[in-house]
């Protein structure tokens, strides 16, 4: 029977090593990174001797109660906020994914995709191993037992067997690794904590930490930290940076750095060339909370048009769109947004937002301005149109579900019964970002061969 494919995340993951009470400190890290996954949690813990492992299914408050992290004694840590997608919701595939063996105990978090994953897993079932889950951990957990040599040698070899874009970390009883994939298409950064570290998907993780800001980890770095200090191995010869531009459009937080440009400066640079081009008058603008609020800013300053807040949102209930079902989206959406009237009746409104993925979303709030009494509702699009699959982990839509692959403006415009639709150009988004940023899910311009995901990929 064929191995089922499933599509990865970009949960985020951080790490501490050298921390007091890096039980209780990494809970604050990782609450700095909620946002990036709201269906699973798990840390894992080192006192030197042992690592002990805790996770469960839910947000972080929810599974790491103060009783709990009291019991996780040690200075070196990991830790994962996990994002679930259609096939990969069980508690099997939540991290970190714990080895126990003769050799040692470790532990694993991941974020990002393999893209030779099934063949791996194939292969490597079929010489006789067992998978409880699904997850790129367990893959990797398996391929570093797998391989000779020391720890670090094993590690090493395992990577050079992987395909795709992934940050991940490995802590033993008294050493934290960390890798970096060789296009550096997932992000991972290194904040000093007193005499130790912390290791994060984002930079807002530092701040609460009292971190001071190192560096981004190196594409194809691998990073050693112990006793001995912070031992940094290239282990791949040839890289590059092709950082996910996504992660400027919806997934950082504000406040997070990015290559060095802060999330929140670029959102307003794509406001304002989405407002460059504008051709059609309204009397306001709103934002669409909460990604889109930095860009819909910009976008009236630009064009000195009233900037209002129209929309109001539930600040206790997750993201719609990283929920896994389309009913679940729905749902999340009837209690996440409300539309003010007396804000938007009578006026014609430009409505900023993020992205349009499955179009679910758009079609909702723009929906919901009319029902509140909005004369006109012209949709502006802060980021360009996605008509490609993320296989790296940023996004687990397939490519048949891309609102932006089945119709054209026009259409998209009808089905979400707008009176004007606009996206900016791909030639601006440009502008904005990184000019090594990975925009395959605009251009279908992959960083590098999609392995085992290749037919996923339609012009």
């Amino acid at each position: 029977m064929a191995m089922q494919k499933v599509v990865q995340d970009s949960s985020g993951i951080v790490g501490l090593f050298n921390v007091e009470q890096a039980a209780q400190n990494i809970y604050l890290a990782m609450h700095a990174i909620q946002h990036r996954g709201q269906d699973g949690v798990g840390v894992a813990v080192s006192n030197g001797e042992n690592v002990v492992c805790k996770k469960g299914l839910g947000l972080l408050s929810e599974n790491l109660k103060q009783d709990t992290l009291n019991s996780l004694a040690g200075d070196i840590a990991i830790g994962q906020l996990r994002m679930a997608t259609k096939n990969d919701s069980q508690l099997e595939n939540v991290q970190p994914i714990m080895v126990r063996s003769h050799q040692r105990y470790f532990a694993v978090v991941s974020s990002g995709m393999v893209t030779n994953a099934v063949s791996l897993r194939t292969k490597l079932e079929n010489e006789g191993l067992i998978f409880q889950g699904t997850s790129d951990s367990e893959l990797l957990a398996h391929l570093i037992q797998l391989n000779p040599g020391s720890f670090e040698e094993k590690i090493t070899k395992a990577c050079r067997m992987m395909s795709g874009a992934y940050t991940f970390m490995v802590i033993t009883k008294d050493s934290l690794y960390v890798v970096r994939d060789p296009h550096g298409i997932r992000s991972l950064y290194i904040a000093k904590v007193n005499d130790g570290y912390c290791i994060s998907s984002e930079t807002c993780s530092f701040p609460i930490l009292g971190g001071e800001f190192v560096r981004e980890v190196n594409p194809g770095e691998l990073i050693c930290f112990n006793n001995e200090g912070m031992k940094s191995t290239q282990i791949f010869e040839k890289t590059e940076t092709k950082a996910c531009a996504l992660e400027y459009v919806y997934y950082s937080r504000p406040d997070s750095v990015h290559n060095g440009l802060t999330v929140h400066e670029v959102r307003k640079q794509c406001g304002y060339y989405l407002a460059s081009e504008e051709d059609v008058k309204a009397d306001i603008v709103v934002g669409v909370p909460d990604s889109a609020l930095s860009a819909a800013a910009s976008f009236a300053r630009t064009l000195n048009v009233p900037y209002e807040t129209g929309l109001i949102k539930n600040r206790y209930i997750g993201s719609t769109f990283i929920r896994p079902t389309q009913q679940q989206r729905m749902q999340g959406m009837r209690v996440r947004l409300n539309a003010i009237s007396s804000v938007v009746k009578d006026k014609s409104v430009y409505l900023v937002d993020d992205s349009v993925v499955k179009g679910f979303t758009s079609r909702r709030i723009c929906q919901l301005l009319k029902e509140a009494g909005a004369k006109e509702v012209h949709l502006r699009i802060a980021s360009p149109m996605l008509k490609y699959p993320c296989l790296y982990g940023a996004d687990s839509t397939t490519q048949k579900d891309l609102a932006a692959f089945n119709y054209s403006v026009d259409e998209m415009k009808q089905l979400f019964q707008v009176d004007s639709l606009r996206f900016i150009s791909v030639e601006d988004f440009k502008k904005c970002v990184p000019e090594t940023s990975c925009l395959a899910c605009c251009t279908g311009e992959y960083p590098e061969e999609l392995q085992d995901y290749k037919d996923e990929v339609k012009e």
